[in-house]
């Protein structure tokens, strides 16, 4: 019995073999279909994490009561600062009286980062890492964060300017 003989030749099938020659698949087709699958999947597994990602408008100025987090107590403190309005915003306290408004929207793929140690931030879905300034430190190459004005009040409040 010939299972494929040619691909000119008739095909001649078991008992337990498919019967009809168009169902017969080639090492090339089998091959280019499964690396298919497999690029797939992959890419599905990279984009497919548990990280959140932003697409709406950043929600304007924000005014934030510093004495409600306790990160931003200390010089170099940070922390995430928008409850839910707009943008994912941080406020990084850079001196006694100065701080940084950053994005928390990766610049790669636009993932919502996350605060770490209370002193950078890292990306959930590709590992990209920033600074307090928002440049990128490491993991996946991309640019840094966008920074926005941010105004203290001397006494407990910041405005930051978000577009």
């Amino acid at each position: 019995m010939t299972h494929v003989a040619s691909k000119s030749k008739a095909f001649a099938a078991c008992a337990g073999c498919m019967t009809d020659h168009a169902a017969l698949v080639d090492r090339r087709t089998f091959l280019s279909a499964a690396t298919l699958v497999t690029v797939a999947a992959v890419l599905e597994a990279c984009s497919g994490s548990s990280a959140s990602f932003f697409t709406g408008p950043s929600g304007g100025a924000l005014t934030v009561r510093v004495s409600s987090f306790p990160a931003l107590a200390t010089i170099g403190g940070v922390a995430r600062v928008d409850n839910g309005n707009g943008a994912p915003t941080a406020l990084v306290r850079t001196g006694a009286s100065t701080f940084r408004g950053l994005t928390m929207v990766c610049t790669h793929q636009g993932s919502t980062i996350n605060v770490v140690g209370n002193t950078s931030f890292r990306c959930p879905n590709h590992g990209a890492l920033f600074n307090s300034s928002g440049a990128n430190t490491g993991g996946q190459p991309t640019s840094g964060l966008a920074v926005y004005t941010a105004t203290f009040d001397g006494v407990d409040t910041v405005t930051v300017a978000r577009p």
